[in-house]
């Protein structure tokens, strides 16, 4: 059974700011999709590094041939995927999850 995905208003609004590319929008949209059906296919996110911790367990993907990674929760007792942040790869890892706020 499929999860349902739901994309936060913060990484929505990335999105519209920074993705010009149809290719890249598409990519977003595939791999969003993909989750759908294989939500453990990001690897847990988990740094060494305190300032890059998220205040709660997630996910990431590198989305192939984009500048982007793809942050996400998995909720298996809802069936929900949640992305809640889409960032620049070379994005300064201090400030990564500053705004956290899920709808």
């Amino acid at each position: 059974m499929a999860y349902n995905v739901k994309i936060t208003e913060y990484a929505e609004t990335f999105i519209v700011e920074n993705v010009t590319s149809e290719r890249v929008l598409r990519r977003i949209e595939d791999v969003a999709e993909m989750l759908g059906e294989y939500p453990s296919a990001g690897p847990q996110y988990n740094p060494d590094y305190a300032a890059a911790r998220p205040p709660f367990p997630c996910r990431f993907l590198p989305l192939p041939d984009t500048p982007f990674t793809l942050y996400y929760l998995k909720d298996d007792d809802a069936r929900e995927v949640i992305i809640f942040d889409i960032e620049w790869t070379a994005g300064d890892p201090r400030r990564r999850f500053s705004f956290v706020e899920l709808d």
